[in-house]
């Protein structure tokens, strides 16, 4: 019942923000930081112990001849999203204090955070659809609305995109509910009805191929990987770097837990041929942004291609885990992948808000306008340079852990393939290393003439996610151990 109190109060929160005028900014913070703090208060309540399955259930009917339910729940896998989701909003939005928006941009954002949490929660299918939907219409607004050069072109390009992947998504949905209706003369949209394996095993081969296709088509597109990437370098470059910091660390969170939170439960669905087709995106799109972030001249479009990289790995535990079936790497790949997509969102988030502070203060965000930056600013320089040491995957931080077991679990399932992977792990760590030593250090750019470094509570702030990274890095058992019940609750 609380978590659904959380809901209903951020959905209030989101609303009220329209109305508050020139006061909107400081609501939507104060708004923001309120959830996140009840929603880490929670999560140590109710993840005590947790030994798999969904917790914190609540459910009420919204249409009881068809079974369709306002239901809610977490699990090992739901619960740290949320968290992440609940940490990556309050960024955004304090970054966005120091320039000047108006109420309707600070309730857009807050929608966009309401509809996330709805997608991470929902256990009804159809519940699920409209929140994966609803997020879809904030995020285009903002970058319509206060985007930079050619936010209408770009703009179409996301809503199209994801809402032909959405289209496809909803069709697969309805072939389950159908074909439940079929098998048992039962109307269900319930997630963990849908995805009973008594079920799944019954449904013919050509709507296995359907239903399979549809899903992963509409959360490839939103992690998303090559080759349905094409609206992601645009977004991240033309959005405002509040609206960036959301997309990339909190809409990313929504093709991770599509694959790990609901195609997980529908593994039997999946031949070998297409978990083949899984493994060679994977290492395609981990070699492909790898080489396309390398040749970008601004360091916003090329962590948008670094973040893009990071899913393939998400994809590869996907795709390797499913292969191994049960075991010890089984459990090991897919906890990797789960720990992956929630360090990945902590860890770019911290670099667009570093990248943000950087153009901020230096008054460009390109490579060739930056150089030394170090001499004047070395608060922001270093944390930079810490992100930048997580997202390459240095031991010690949370980046290593999930590409750790993520390599160490998928080598029996995909064998010496994983030579590809680790060449691209080579150029991704090369490409951060040149862009660290090209701007933060070295003879400074004297045409930047003098900047600052960051403020006392800037500092704070960045500090604390760093940190926070750092802790995940020494100390991932916490999560892991969350994320090993819930896969083990699958085989």
């Amino acid at each position: 019942m609380f978590l659904a109190f959380i809901f209903g109060l951020l959905f209030a929160i989101s609303l009220v923000t329209f109305l508050t005028g020139r006061y909107s900014s400081r609501f939507a913070m104060a708004g923001s930081v309120l959830i996140l703090v009840l929603v880490a208060g929670y999560l140590l309540e109710v993840m005590q112990g947790y030994s798999g399955g969904i917790t914190g259930k609540y459910s009420y009917p919204l249409n009881a001849e068809y079974q369709i339910f306002f239901s809610v729940g977490i699990n090992g896998f739901t619960g740290p999203l949320l968290l992440a989701a609940a940490i990556v909003f309050p960024l955004s939005i304090y970054i966005s204090l120091k320039e000047k928006y108006d109420g309707k941009f600070y309730g857009l954002m807050m929608l966009a955070e309401t509809g996330l949490f709805g997608v991470l929660i929902s256990r009804d299918m159809i519940l699920f659809y409209i929140f994966w939907e609803f997020v879809l219409v904030p995020v285009f607004f903002l970058i319509l609305m206060y985007g930079g050069e050619g936010r209408n072109s770009v703009a179409l390009k996301f809503f199209v995109y994801t809402h032909i992947g959405s289209a496809l998504i909803l069709l697969a949905i309805f072939s389950l509910y159908a074909y439940y209706f079929s098998v048992y003369g039962i109307y269900t949209m319930q997630m963990s009805a849908l995805t009973q394996p008594s079920f799944v095993s019954q449904i013919p081969l050509f709507w296995e191929l359907f239903i399979v296709a549809g899903l992963m088509i509409g959360f490839l597109v939103k992690l998303p990987v090559f080759p349905f990437h094409a609206w992601l370098p645009d977004s991240y470059d033309v959005a405002p770097y509040p609206v960036t910091v959301a997309i990339a660390g909190g809409l990313s969170l929504m093709g991770g837990y599509g694959l790990f939170g609901i195609m997980l439960g529908l593994k039997s669905l999946f031949p070998a041929l297409v978990l083949w087709i899984l493994v060679g995106i994977s290492i395609v799109s981990l070699i492909y942004f790898a080489l396309t972030a390398m040749f970008q001249t601004s360091i916003k479009r090329m962590m948008a291609y670094a973040s893009a990289g990071s899913m393939g790995f998400v994809l590869l535990a996907f795709a390797a885990g499913i292969m191994e079936e049960s075991g010890v790497e089984y459990n090991l790949v897919l906890s990797g992948g789960m720990f992956q997509i929630l360090a990945h969102a902590i860890i770019i988030s911290l670099l667009f808000v570093n990248i943000f502070f950087i153009k901020l203060k230096a008054g460009t965000d390109t490579l060739g306008g930056l150089g030394g930056i170090y001499r004047e600013a070395p608060v922001l320089s270093t944390i930079m340079l810490g992100g930048l040491l997580a997202s390459l995957g240095l031991p010690g931080l949370a980046g290593f852990i999930g590409e750790f077991s993520i390599l160490g679990g998928s080598f029996q399932a995909i064998g010496y393939l994983i030579f590809f992977v680790i060449f691209s792990m080579i150029i991704t760590a090369s490409y951060h290393i040149w862009m660290a030593q090209r701007t933060l250090y070295g003879p400074y750019n004297e045409h930047l003439g003098g900047i600052r470094d960051l403020s006392r509570p800037e500092m704070a702030v960045l500090g604390a996610v760093l940190i926070l990274i750092l802790v995940l890095g020494v100390f991932p058992s916490p999560l892991f151990s969350l994320f090993s019940s819930y896969a083990g609750g699958i085989i």
